[in-house]
């Protein structure tokens, strides 16, 4: 399954930061889908790709953690410790992928690009800490970043130049993943200036809440250091609050990018 379909055209611009709640509109295509994990393993610690771009991941474990493809009917996908853990040692399991150089977006990081990932939480999440699913960068002054989380229950997506941020949650304040279902969530740039993140069940394919846009005006885009999948990191002495590890199953992990029309 993948949430890379029809194309949008045009820019808009805006200076202020404005949220608002979006129309159907499909995401745009990649242009070059850099990476995919769809939920199959090369072996006990390596996720393969299956985008052609050979950015197979690395799994890294901790606190007794481990990450397993799991299949139902006839379809794989990747297995996070379970649970949550408010105090160490804690099960930690996270993706590195081999290389993160074709996962900064481009046109000089003022590029579209999206990022996504089928998502199921299989049991109810920690009020007190956070569940990263996808990242490059990190929250901080003068740190570029690109990400998707789930903490509590809630999808948002974030874009941070170094200097200013746009975080954009999904639904209503009380939104929040039944336990049990898949949800398909997708994180798009559609230009320097618009933002937008949806949430559509992954067996129909329909809208579970109305795609949520906001403005702002960012800059360039270009995060640095490592991706992670699941989690910030693997350390013993932290437990999930500082982790933000993962809990539940992952499918179709991607990243695409495609360069900004000149005239834009």
């Amino acid at each position: 399954m993948t949430f890379l379909r029809s194309a949008l055209s045009g820019a808009l611009c805006a200076a202020a930061v404005l949220a608002v709640t979006a129309p159907a509109v499909a995401a745009p295509p990649p242009g070059d889908l850099e990476l995919r994990y769809t939920g199959e393993l090369l072996s006990e610690t390596l996720v393969a790709d299956s985008s052609g771009k050979g950015l197979h991941g690395s799994i890294r474990t901790g606190g007794g953690g481990v990450l397993t493809s799991v299949t139902e009917d006839g379809d794989p996908f990747l297995r996070f410790p379970g649970g949550s853990c408010a105090s160490v040692p804690c099960p930690q399991a996270i993706i590195q992928p081999a290389s993160t150089v074709t996962l900064v977006p481009g046109d000089g990081g003022e590029g579209r690009f999206v990022f996504g990932a089928d998502v199921r939480l299989t049991e109810p999440p920690s009020p007190d800490a956070g569940m990263n699913v996808f990242q490059f960068g990190a929250a901080g002054a003068g740190v570029s970043q690109w990400k998707l989380q789930v903490d509590y229950g809630r999808p948002s997506c974030r874009w941070s130049d170094g200097t200013r941020a746009v975080l954009l949650p999904a639904g209503a304040d009380d939104f929040r993943f039944t336990v049990g279902r898949w949800y398909r969530v997708t994180c798009i740039r559609l230009s320097p200036v618009l933002f937008q993140i949806r949430v559509d069940d992954r067996a129909t394919g329909r809208q579970v809440v109305p795609p949520a846009q906001q403005r702002g005006r960012l800059e360039d885009i270009l995060p640095r250091g490592v991706v992670v999948i699941g989690g910030k990191r693997v350390n013993a002495a932290q437990a999930d609050v500082d982790t933000d590890q993962f809990h539940g199953d992952l499918d179709t992990i991607e990243f695409g990018r495609r360069e900004l029309p000149s005239d834009t």
